[in-house]
């Protein structure tokens, strides 16, 4: 994240209170998504979740948490770091910053270079851009799930889901 003036930063994430954030992601929306994110990890061994995160609370922003550090404390708070294989992927939506992190465990990191999750953190970008918010989601979604099935195809059926596939809301 570049780095810019706390006080335009604090009052782009006041300006994004989660009421207002909401109306750019429908209930149907989030739950499609969810819904997507299941059917994608039948055909790779990943476990990928996804958080949206309207804004930082002021004491945060003063602080500069910046949307990586952010990104890893959902990664530890929703135990994405948490699967068997080692194998979890959070996608994290910072609203207020405009900016999209793609945490992979070590498992997933190791095979896969920065460069493709850039890629990917840019097509969610891209869609929001262009107000297409969910669209710009299961965009996203779609090439995390291409990747995923590049590197690490599912060989078996799916077996049990080791974490959720709903999409946080904050």
């Amino acid at each position: 994240m570049q780095e810019q003036n706390k006080f335009k930063r604090l009052w782009q994430h006041w300006l994004h209170p989660r009421g207002r954030v909401e109306r750019y992601f429908p209930t149907a929306g989030l739950q499609r998504i969810s819904r997507d994110i299941g059917l994608s990890e039948q055909k790779h061994t990943g476990q990928i979740r996804f958080v949206i995160e309207s804004r930082y609370s002021t004491e945060a922003v003063l602080k500069r948490l910046d949307t990586r550090t952010r990104a890893w404390q959902w990664f530890g708070e929703l135990g994405v770091w948490d699967t068997e294989h080692n194998s979890g992927v959070l996608v994290y939506v910072s609203f207020a910053d405009h900016a999209v992190e793609i945490v992979a465990d070590r498992g997933i990191a190791a095979k896969v270079d920065s460069e493709e999750w850039q890629h990917a953190c840019e097509t969610i970008l891209s869609g929001f851009k262009r107000d297409e918010f969910v669209p710009g989601l299961a965009n996203g979604l779609q090439e995390v799930n291409d990747i995923l099935v590049r590197h690490f195809p599912r060989s078996t059926p799916a077996a049990d889901n080791e974490l959720s596939d709903e999409v946080v809301f904050r």
